[in-house]
This record gives structure tokens, sequence and C-alpha cells, in this order.
């Protein structure tokens, strides 16, 4: 999926670039995503001529943004069921049930987080050229 986004700031071979909500338009991901109306930064692995205001052609794979988006929501949800079982295994209460059903849940939130701080770089858009 390609993008059209702002340069922001050039820091080097850190930009930070900036989009507005029409340019996620069609996103798989647009509904979670937190980057609208904000700024983020990419390396500029191109080493392109870069100054504020200039516009860049971003490109993001389609199948890691759905991938990044279940394991962010997906995989806590999918921990609930069987962290409830274990509690209920377990303890044999209702109420332990739950308490470990949402253990389920805080642990699939920490897997996610652990990946993505893990495999960061795979996740990052990478800048195609720079719009004339």
């Amino acid at each position: 999926m390609k993008k059209e986004v702002t340069v922001l700031d050039v820091d080097g071979r850190k930009i930070r670039l900036g989009c507005d909500s029409s340019s996620c338009e069609g996103c798989k991901g647009s509904f979670f995503c937190t980057a609208k109306n904000t700024s983020f930064s990419v390396d500029n692995t191109k080493n392109l001529e870069l100054k504020s205001g200039d516009r860049v052609v971003l490109e993001m794979d389609s199948g890691k943004t759905v991938f990044s988006v279940f394991l962010s929501f997906g995989l806590p949800m999918l921990l609930f069921v069987p962290g409830y079982y274990l509690g209920r295994h377990f303890f044999k209460s209702e109420a332990a049930s739950f308490f470990c059903a949402l253990a389920g849940v805080a642990a699939g939130f920490l897997l996610a987080g652990l990946y993505f701080k893990i495999r960061k770089n795979l996740y990052k858009p990478e800048i195609l050229e720079k719009k004339e």
C-alpha cells in the first residue's frame, strides 16, 4: 500500500513525517490506527535529498498491517478463553476464572508488545520516492 505524506522535519537519516486522515483511506488498519493527524519517524534508507514541506511516497505492506492489528488485538482476545478455563480448572471459582481470563488478556498484550519491540524495524514504512 502506497501513501503520500509530508516531511515535517529532517534530522540526518531520521525523517519525521505527518499525514492527515485522508491519506489513510483504504488502509485495512485505519480503524485502529493512532497515527492519524500525528507525526511519525522513518529512516531515509535511500538517502533522498529531503527538506521540510516535501511530499514523499511511503510504502507499507498491507499484510504486515493486518497482521499487526491481529497481533495487537486478536491475540489478547484469544488468550482470554484459555485463561478463563485454566482459572476454572485450578480454582473452581467464577471470580478466579474471570481474573485468570483478564491475566490471559494482559499476557496477550505483553507478548504482542514484546514482539513489536524486538521486530520493530520489520513494521516500519519505507520511503519510496520524493514527489515533485
